[in-house]
């Protein structure tokens, strides 16, 4: 986005959303093809960098024993490890999804037999730019094909305050740092809780907008919808008809918080294939932000940029941000 973006708009943040096609298994070469696509930032040059869930170790495991292998410690895992050290690099934050050992298992049984069975969490490592862990956010509605097999779900959504956002402070155009108040998810968080709960209830989004959210952040491992030939598919990936399903889908989610003004949804979502599932890729910024609102007023959301449904990338977005804050 031109500087004539940053002369219009007083406070905004940019991110990247790192869209990988994960090597099932194979974490080291996520990993390489992580770097890969991020070798080309400058320090400093995004304020937040956003990976898939289960960035690194792929997603359609069948059972704890087919995962146990890839769970990781929190503190010093290889996803939360690559996290800091690479938000250290890039002086941004960076957030990473990754499947978290439970060190105590005591408490974990079987729904019907009652016994101890172990677990792990789809979980979040959310880094600062100095490379501190900051929070881990354990993914609250379990995707009922997948995650039970293997994962416990977490207590609740996460609301956390991230120091991501720009501010200019004068007329000299200074630019100072800022608060930027996040609501966190992780893909099925997004979706009815286990596509039983009324539609309208709309869980994630309704949290973000009672807590007062400025940007609702979803990691995403999201399914293709067209799991056969799709009659859209164009080798960029790229063109409306095949995209806009996904980013109808997902904004339509987010119904409560646009419902107030300068709300922002971003997701970032992986691509590829594991085991016949096909993944939707499409990694978007939505926002209601006046600065991109046609009609004056009006609330109604649009669609910043979006990713390539079937390629890897890094997208990079200037996202506004309300200046009321």
């Amino acid at each position: 986005m031109d500087e004539t973006f940053h002369t219009v708009m007083d406070r905004w943040t940019k991110v990247g959303l790192l869209q990988l096609d994960p090597v099932f298994k194979s974490p080291e070469e996520s990993i390489k093809q992580a770097n890969e696509l991020i070798a080309s930032l400058s320090e400093g040059e995004i304020d937040l960098l956003i990976l898939p869930e289960l960035a690194f170790t792929g997603y359609n495991f069948k059972s704890y024993e087919d995962i146990e292998e890839f769970v990781e410690s929190e503190v010093d895992g290889l996803s939360t490890s690559w996290a800091k050290s690479t938000a250290k690099k890039l002086k941004c934050h960076v957030m990473v999804g990754f499947p978290q050992r439970i060190q105590s298992q005591e408490d974990i049984k079987d729904n019907q037999s009652e016994r101890p069975i172990k677990k792990c969490y789809n979980a979040l490592s959310i880094v600062s730019d100095s490379g501190e862990l900051l929070k881990v956010y354990h993914k609250t509605q379990l995707y009922p094909p997948v995650d039970p097999l293997w994962a416990k779900a977490g207590d609740g959504f996460l609301m956390i305050n991230l120091n991501i956002g720009k501010r200019r402070t004068d007329e000299s155009n200074r630019v100072s740092r800022d608060l930027v108040r996040c609501c966190i998810g992780i893909c099925m968080d997004l979706s009815p809780d286990k596509f039983e709960a009324p539609f309208d209830r709309f869980e994630l989004a309704s949290f973000a907008i009672n807590n007062n959210c400025e940007v609702l952040i979803c990691s995403m491992a999201w399914l293709d919808s067209v799991q056969g030939v799709d009659p859209n598919r164009t080798d960029h990936g790229k063109s409306w008809n095949e995209v806009k399903d996904t980013l109808n889908y997902w904004a339509l989610r987010c119904t409560p918080i646009w419902k107030a003004k300068d709300q922002t949804f971003i997701a970032c979502n992986r691509v590829g294939k594991e085991d016949g599932t096909v993944f939707t890729g499409t990694s978007c910024v939505i926002s209601n932000h006046q600065s991109h609102n046609l009609i004056a007023d009006s609330n109604r959301p649009t669609v910043l940029d979006y990713a390539s449904k079937h390629k890897p990338e890094l997208l990079l977005v200037d996202v506004p941000l309300s200046s009321c804050l």
